[in-house]
């Protein structure tokens, strides 16, 4: 079994104050309106990820407790318009450095290109600034090192801003592996479903590149990984994997340049109409005369070098094995998870979107052994983004909140072992080989 490193929000905290900066702390969640419980919180990557849940969403919900100092982006008009709908007022920059040595900010948010996340970790750790990046943390082996190095050298603890842990009904599976019901877990059954409307966004944007989200078995499937690590308390040893581009990319019999140029757009089922939403056009499409960055790039581009259909077999230090698969061009969206363990076995079956009506998004099961008793399991839901644990996640590191053990903020450890998974699998596939985590970094 792995040992845990993860650090606990106190111990974020108290690092923090050791280095003389702080985390954003209230007690109970109780507002205070005292200036010096005000940090000074900057951003780098304008793009939607960031302006929304990194953003607007913290402008408005911790007033109390942060300054935006800064935001950053490559590109200019994009920095702007972030601001704009963040709706604060601050400089904006374009270059990472200057940024820093003017705002002196104390908290640092990372939400730029996945593949350039690195940079900026390890820029910030080093001047002891408290640094939390989006996943994955990076997207390849030596990119982990640089961070895991850093963050060692400086003491300094990242937090990788695992969302999905904090939903409600994450929780759940959780506690219930965790209690025994089914005895010790021996393998995991685990298929994810993007449907053909958030599938094939991937594939108009810089994620269908390998060079900028380093496929989707590492920034998607680093969710995915990073839950299993959390819910056996294991750490993945070896990856065999397998994946092809089916649907997108050069499969495609047409393509244009974009979906608002394209002369198909009448007959493509794959058509986007960025034009709709106000929001993404302010943020891209407003921009792109500058870096030639198409949000609604056809997801038939030739240059597209990641795989929509993919499967793995994982082994973990606990003698756990998964099978795991993750298809983007489904009907449906959502998963199907088993655990299959000594004295039974545990199903889920969750919903996120379909063309068809549920009564509950979540359904899951118990069925022992020998007896063959079926119990079903009242799945909790949650409100806000990725099933409610967006909003948990948050108050978690702004506010006061006692949590438990469990809830520990990830690390770059955690990082690591998720991201560290998709790099195998990507890595297996090209080198047509199992890949041991232990090839790719050293954690001491």
């Amino acid at each position: 079994m792995s040992i845990d490193r993860e650090f606990s929000r106190r111990d974020f905290v108290k690092s923090a104050v050791a280095a003389g900066t702080g985390i954003l702390v209230a007690g109970s969640g109780a507002v205070r309106a005292n200036d010096k419980d005000r940090k000074r919180y900057a951003l780098v990557g304008t793009g939607h990820r960031g302006t929304s849940m990194w953003g607007v969403d913290l402008a408005k919900r911790y007033p109390d407790k942060l300054e935006f100092v800064g935001l950053c982006d490559k590109n200019p008009k994009r920095a702007l318009a972030g601001r704009a709908l963040i709706g604060v007022d601050c400089p904006t920059f374009t270059d990472f450095d200057e940024m820093l040595a003017k705002t002196k900010p104390e908290i640092l948010m990372v939400t730029t290109v996945d593949s350039t996340h690195h940079q900026f970790i390890t820029k910030a750790l080093a001047k002891g600034i408290k640094v939390m990046t989006e996943k994955p943390m990076v997207t390849e082996a030596s990119q982990c090192q640089a961070v895991l190095d850093a963050e060692r050298a400086h003491k300094n603890p990242l937090v990788v801003t695992f969302n999905y842990r904090y939903s409600p009904k994450h929780e759940k599976i959780k506690q219930i592996i965790s209690s025994g019901e089914i005895g010790e877990v021996t393998s995991v059954d685990f298929s994810w479903y993007l449907d053909t409307s958030h599938g094939a966004d991937y594939f108009r944007r810089w994620h269908r590149l390998k060079s900028g989200g380093g496929s989707l078995w590492v920034h998607k499937a680093t969710h995915h990984f990073d839950l299993i690590n959390w819910w056996l308390a294991a750490d993945p040893v070896e990856v065999s994997a397998y994946g092809a581009l089916n649907v997108y990319g050069k499969k495609g019999t047409f393509r244009g340049k974009n979906c608002r140029n394209c002369e198909f757009a009448p007959t493509c089922s794959f058509h986007w109409d960025l034009r709709k939403n106000e929001r993404l056009m302010k943020l891209y499409a407003e921009c792109e005369d500058v870096d030639n960055y198409y949000r609604d790039g056809c997801v038939f581009r030739e240059d597209c070098d990641i795989y929509d259909t993919m499967s793995a077999i994982v082994k973990y230090d606990s003698g756990v094995s998964m099978s795991y698969s993750l298809n983007a061009a489904m009907p449906y969206e959502g998963y199907q998870l088993s655990f299959n363990g000594t004295k039974g076995r545990f199903d889920i079956r969750d919903f996120e979107r379909q063309p068809w009506k549920v009564e509950r998004p979540t359904v899951a099961y118990l069925t022992k052994n020998f007896s063959g008793k079926r119990v079903e399991i009242e799945m909790p839901t949650g409100n806000g983004g990725h099933g409610g644990g967006d909003d948990r996640l948050r108050d978690i590191i702004f506010r006061d909140l006692e949590v438990p053990d469990y809830w520990k903020l990830p690390s770059a450890r955690a990082g690591a072992m998720s991201c560290l998974t998709g790099i195998a699998a990507r890595t297996s596939i090209e080198q047509s080989r199992p890949i041991k985590i232990g090839e790719l970094v050293k954690f001491t």
